[in-house]
């Protein structure tokens, strides 16, 4: 194996330690990523920050795995049978008594103090005042719904499998270094002999070795945990029972042992998995690569596809032309000039020169072929449909978003302005006169080649009627 040292205080680090790895790889992909560094400092009464002036905990057990998972991702797909794997915790998990009934219980809440930018001095996810345990225990519900999310965006495009283990509670590590030494002594020896949820550092790394290699771990979006309680440390008794002794900890057994546990309402919360994953995205600058399904190489498909791309553009174009609305100043909703252009283009070529020649042939083989549209196709609608001139807004005063009485409310005259073009730009007027000469003569007479038309639409201040054309 080979050594690289990697600062998870530093998105720097994590930066220039991924670059390093790729470098080391060379063209030999990652097959698998296990995030299982972290902190626990449950004695601060205060928040420590990271360079980068986060809270000291939350970076080193999530923000730094998030943006370490987000630059090998892509490298990752290539490798057979790729797994991340996210270490979470029981304490994460509040649907067991170690997660959900010994306080501070992990609660993410709204994510406040991520939206707020989660920068010195915001400690928290959730924006409320700093617990030591609690920022551990939202870290690894932290890492659990990320878990469960980039099974849900990557799993099928890039073939990785997410999951995230619960490996028992190490309680003779260095994790607890910042613990009283009172706590320190007595805590492995009740993990052992009253919850036996103690597991031993060899065994969970056995553990973790499993998730990693074991080919019934290739589930993904799953949390696994392992039955009974731990094969080390319990004597005579763990022998007679082949090391599945059960305990109120759940730390699980041996290596048969190992079953999909189920996770929390707060793990399964899938909105608040996007704003996690949204705003830790932000917090970090992660770059995540684009989750592209897989597309067949049928060569007919892709000669459908280049043949209806046009084809698809110009009648969602269309269909956009007419869009009810308004916008923030009261103004009807308009296409962009360039949408108009494209618009104009379409009536005279498809429209008016197509549809007249080949598209006629076309609806009469339509109407031969495929019949008429049943009545009862057309039926059904319990309302008719309005025209979009009856969806004004409501008049509103010099006063910005003051109501005006209807009394006092402008008159118009919808059916005298109706009769009118009112064209703001000379580029819109040109379009719309070559368009309406088009369209009216489109059967008839045509004006000579130098444009010498026998009307014009009048100027803005010279209208021209509708009913003149």
């Amino acid at each position: 194996f080979h050594v690289m040292e990697c600062e998870l205080n530093s998105f720097a680090s994590v930066h220039q330690f991924c670059e390093d790895l790729k470098e080391f790889q060379m063209a030999k992909p990652i097959d698998r990523l296990i995030c299982n560094a972290g902190v626990y400092q449950p004695s601060l009464p205060y928040a420590k920050w990271s360079v980068d002036g986060h809270e000291q905990t939350m970076q080193i057990n999530y923000l730094s795995h998030f943006l370490m998972i987000s630059k090998l991702i892509e490298g990752m797909k290539e490798a057979p049978d790729p797994r991340v794997i996210m270490v979470g915790s029981v304490t994460g998990n509040d649907n067991t008594v170690g997660g959900g009934g010994v306080y501070p219980i992990a609660d993410l809440k709204q994510l406040d103090g991520f939206k707020a930018g989660f920068s010195n001095p915001v400690a928290m996810a959730d924006g409320y005042g700093f617990i030591g345990a609690k920022a551990y225990k939202d870290s690894k519900l932290s890492l659990m719904m990320m878990s469960n999310f980039l099974h849900s965006k990557f799993n099928r495009s890039h073939g990785i499998t997410f999951s995230s283990i619960y490996p028992g509670c190490i309680a003779e590590t260095p994790l607890f270094r910042e613990k009283r030494a009172w706590f320190r002594k007595y805590f492995p020896i009740f993990m052992k002999y009253i919850t036996g949820g103690y597991v031993g550092v060899e065994e969970a790394g056995q553990r973790l070795f499993q998730v990693a290699h074991d080919p019934r771990c290739s589930k993904s979006g799953v949390y696994w945990s392992w039955n009974g309680g731990p094969r080390e440390g319990r004597g005579a008794a763990a022998l007679e029972k082949g090391g599945q002794i059960s305990g109120g900890g759940g730390a699980g057994g041996g290596w048969d042992s190992i079953y999909v546990n189920d996770q929390s309402d707060k793990v399964n919360n899938l909105e608040l998995c996007v704003d996690l994953f949204k705003a830790s995205t932000e917090i970090t600058g992660a770059q995540w690569p684009e989750a592209k399904t897989f597309t067949s190489p049928c060569p007919t498909l892709k000669v459908i596809g280049a043949v209806s791309t046009n084809m698809i553009a110009r009648e969602e174009l269309k269909r956009m032309a007419d869009r009810p609305g308004f916008n923030e100043d009261g103004t009807p909703m308009q296409m962009t000039k360039r949408k108009k252009a494209a618009l104009v283009a379409d009536k005279v070529i498809v429209q008016g020169v197509l549809k007249n020649t080949v598209g006629r042939v076309g609806r009469v083989a339509g109407r031969l072929l495929l019949g008429r549209i049943p009545e009862t196709a057309k039926q059904g609608s319990f309302q008719e449909e309005k025209p979009l001139d009856d969806a004004t807004p409501a008049p509103v005063s010099a006063v910005e978003g003051t109501p005006v009485a209807p009394e006092m409310a402008i008159e118009v005259n919808t059916e005298e302005s109706a009769k009118f073009i009112d064209l703001v730009d000379e580029e819109d007027k040109a379009l719309l006169e070559g368009e309406i000469y088009d369209q009216v003569f489109a059967n008839g007479k045509k004006a000579p080649a130098d444009d010498g038309r026998e009307w014009k639409v009048g100027e803005p201040e010279k209208q021209k009627e509708l009913s003149t054309v």
